[in-house]
């Protein structure tokens, strides 16, 4: 009887690894996060983003990275964003950070979790002008390269710009595909009464900002800018698949020119 013990068990793990192979788990898509030590940040106003070179033939589902943002109102101003100062700056801001901390921990399963994750908390993706930014500015062959976003304004460069590959572009807010309408009606990166106002916040207006409780309504309103950025793909199902979240950091808006 003993001696038949290793033949039953060989059995049995040559079922499960063709069960495996059967299930497509030998296929299991997933993707690396950017290294959070690829991000630098410079105080409150620029990051440098280096973007990790993919290797298409290993990750052949993978189409772009997306950098997803939320704005928090605030009365305050600091030169430098920490989590020792989140929470005076914006609640909102340290709930969202601290919620989605413990995903920005460089697990390399990719799933539609780390999307509904941001999405869920009202974080959306950067758009540019000019250009579909999946498709042109972060695609596949922006691999390998340095991404720098900068909320600096000064001629000759007169709104926060992303700039990849010596091109540079004017940051956009999103329109949520369409399910609301920014105000202002450009959409840039810029600290106004209608990005601050308590009013313009709502599912139809400025749904990708959040407002500051207990803000004298006379006193000064300040826009900070939440960044992460994901690598994300295409499964063999055709269902959007993602890498963990990484943090870039938080800016303050400049006050449009």
């Amino acid at each position: 009887m003993g001696s038949n013990r290793p033949v039953k068990a060989a059995a049995v793990a040559a079922l499960f690894l063709i069960s495996c192979v059967s299930c497509g788990i030998e296929d299991y898509a997933f993707l690396y996060p950017v290294p959070s030590g690829n991000v630098s940040v410079e105080l409150n106003h620029r990051a440098t983003i280096r973007l990790p070179d993919i290797d298409l033939t290993d990750y052949y589902y993978f189409t772009h990275f997306a950098v997803y943002y939320r704005i928090y109102i605030s009365g305050s101003s600091y030169p430098t964003i920490h989590t020792g100062n989140m929470n005076d700056l914006n609640p909102l801001l340290y709930a969202d950070y601290n919620a989605i901390l413990p995903y920005t921990n460089g697990d390399t399963t990719a799933s539609t979790a780390t999307g509904s994750l941001l999405t869920n908390r009202n974080y959306y993706t950067l758009n540019v002008e000019g250009a579909v930014i999946e498709n042109a500015v972060l695609a596949a062959d922006a691999r390998g390269k340095t991404v720098t976003l900068d909320f600096m304004v000064a001629n000759p460069q007169p709104v926060p710009s992303l700039t990849v590959d010596g091109r540079q572009y004017n940051l956009q807010r999103s329109t949520g595909s369409g399910l609301f309408r920014p105000a202002p009606a450009n959409r840039y990166f810029f600290n106004t009464s209608e990005l601050n106002a308590a009013a313009n916040v709502s599912n139809t207006i400025n749904a990708d900002v959040a407002d500051r409780a207990g803000l004298d309504s006379g006193g000064d309103r300040y826009t900070y800018a939440a960044m992460y950025i994901v690598v994300t793909g295409i499964d063999d199902n055709l269902s959007p698949i993602y890498s963990a979240p990484t943090f870039i950091g938080v800016f303050l808006l400049p006050s449009s020119q």
